[in-house]
């Protein structure tokens, strides 16, 4: 979607006075490695978060580029997928990161449609390895095995009338086995809400699920999420600066899944954003690693929409997210309770509040 907002931005500025002139990316090939540059000139902390590194990556290869999904594989270790149907799995140790492959997602297959290969988001099942991936050209969510080899895929009737140009975009797994998929278009919502549901396990294998609406601040969309250790979510937000050419402004909110009420508006709390001079760009795929508590380790990786003047960024950053919320939640987990004891919404979906009647 935002590829085709670029190109009405540039269809725009082609009509207005004077002259823009937009580079073509080169012809590309399948052997071209990839040139890792890593950035040093960039403030040490963007509000709670601690700048760890921050690198680019370019390369002429046909596999590379336009990542749209990350996670965390093993420690120090990511999978992130893009939308044109491409695999790149990388490590990072301190300083230094290394690219350990780049291939495709369904190797051997010759052409195929774009909605077909357009995962927009990805989540990684602790221990198992298992890979469930979000498509939003079809609204299909499928679960792979650790090497992507396919396992099943369904079209889930609760994300039915979502637009084929705007399906899911966020996608978590939650400790008890939820998921929540967050979409990027506005059908069936009004104002700035966007759709969303929580299955009551594994989407591909339980219809079960219950609607809700996400909100986040002030024009920003979420790209995507990832588990926090107290149970809480971590969104990777975005919104355009218009210009010539665009610049992204990138923002971090916290949310806490216990307080999804079905049929209303979940939203939470804005921990800080960034924007240009700050290395940013289309940040669309997030990651959390911990040792099971705080502090984290937030990945980010960027989407260069196959335009020349875009880039690949990899940043990472390290957040210390303790407070009264997260010390409950442990002394919950200590005593063997669990870490939100909520009651069964309307649709019998554990984990969701009901929508409170009117008195």
């Amino acid at each position: 979607m935002i590829r085709r907002l670029f190109l009405l931005a540039l269809v725009v500025a082609g009509l207005a006075p004077g002259t823009y002139v937009r580079t073509q990316v080169a012809p590309a090939g399948l052997d071209a490695g990839v040139t890792i540059t890593r950035l040093e000139r960039f403030p040490s902390q963007m509000g709670p978060f601690s700048v760890l590194g921050a690198w680019q990556l370019e390369s002429e290869n046909a596999l590379f580029g336009s990542y749209s999904a990350l996670g965390a594989s093993a420690p120090g270790r990511y999978l992130s997928l893009s939308d044109k149907g491409t695999v790149l799995r990388f490590g990072i140790t301190g300083y230094t990161l290394d690219i350990v492959e780049l291939t495709r997602l369904n190797p051997g297959k010759g052409f195929v449609d774009k909605h077909d290969v357009d995962v927009e988001a990805l989540t990684i099942e602790p221990g198992a390895g298992t890979v469930w991936l979000a498509y939003e050209g079809r609204n299909v969510i499928e679960r792979r095995s650790p090497d992507l080899a396919l396992i099943q895929r369904v079209r889930p009737e609760a994300m039915a009338d979502w637009r084929s140009n705007s399906g899911p975009e966020a996608m978590a797994r939650m400790p008890d086995g939820s998921f929540i998929v967050i979409g990027e278009g506005k059908k069936g919502w009004v104002g700035g809400r966007l759709p969303a549901v929580r299955f009551a396990g594994d989407p591909v294998a339980s219809p079960a699920s219950a609607g809700f609406a996400f909100g986040a601040p002030s024009d920003f969309r979420p790209t995507d999420m990832a588990l926090l250790p107290d149970g809480r979510v971590l969104f990777l937000l975005r919104r355009i600066e218009w210009g010539l050419p665009p610049r992204f402004e990138i923002g971090l909110m916290v949310a806490d899944p216990a307080d999804i009420v079905e049929g209303e508006t979940w939203t939470g709390t804005l921990l800080t954003t960034f924007s240009h001079p700050f290395p940013t760009d289309n940040y669309e795929g997030l990651s959390v690693e911990s040792d099971g508590d705080y502090p984290v380790t937030a990945t980010l990786i960027s989407d260069d929409n196959g335009i020349s003047y875009q880039r690949t960024l990899v940043l990472q950053l390290q957040w210390d997210g303790r407070g009264p919320f997260s010390e409950r939640r442990k002394q919950q987990k200590a005593r063997g309770l669990p870490s939100a004891p909520l009651p069964t919404g309307k649709t019998g979906l554990p984990g969701l509040r009901p929508r409170s009647s009117p008195s």
